[in-house]
């Protein structure tokens, strides 16, 4: 699905998360950064077979920025952005030793219920930024999208005060409850002009 790794110099949370995300993304991997530039790993990520790459930036000890890149020889490019509040790794939620998926299985990502038209837009451009599935949620459960999608892993976009959170549940581990890691997210950009701001989506006015 894709290749995983940080900006140059990341804390120890950040190759954490790193770590997390890779074991909600099926068949993903985490590379330490080293030297490596860009070029490198997205060679990398294509002798591999990854469709996309995923880069998490750092500011002032945790991850602020996620930034996605097709991997394609003659086409690849950035596709988008996530701008971050903050996180909750999974050992933070209560999951810890949770083991990766080796294998091919569908991300899918859906909603949580009773969610506005900005969440459900934002779930389809989690899916176009991480190569997953979108499935409108509806009044299914989350079990029934899985079990529907022969998968046992879903990205489900739900409410926070000051912007979106992204969480994550694998059924293969708990059926009870999302694993996380919980990603709070503030603004997302996509390269072809699609945008979203909480603080504009609220109201809010810049300061000064």
């Amino acid at each position: 699905m894709m290749l995983i790794t940080t900006s140059h110099r990341p804390t120890r949370r950040t190759r954490s998360f790193g770590h997390d995300l890779e074991k909600v993304f099926p068949n993903s991997l985490y590379l330490t950064r080293g030297k490596k530039t860009i070029q490198d790993l997205l060679m990398e990520a294509y002798d591999r077979g990854y469709e996309r790459l995923l880069i998490i930036n750092v500011w002032k000890g945790n991850p602020l920025k996620m930034t996605f890149i097709k991997v394609d020889p003659e086409d690849w490019g950035y596709l988008g952005y996530l701008y971050l509040h903050g996180i909750k790794l999974q050992r933070e939620i209560g999951f810890r030793n949770i083991p990766p998926i080796r294998e091919e299985m569908p991300f899918v990502v859906t909603t949580a219920k009773r969610v506005g038209i900005d969440h459900t837009a934002f779930a389809q451009v989690f899916a176009e930024l991480t190569g997953g599935k979108f499935v409108p949620r509806g009044n299914k459960s989350l079990q029934t999208i899985a079990d529907k999608n022969n998968t046992d892993v879903i990205g489900v976009i739900e409410n926070y005060p000051r912007g979106m959170a992204v969480n994550f549940y694998r059924f293969d581990i708990t059926k009870e409850r999302p694993v996380g890691p919980l990603i709070l997210v503030k603004i997302w950009i996509m390269e072809d002009g699609r945008r979203w701001d909480y603080k504009e989506a609220l109201g809010i006015k810049p300061k000064g």
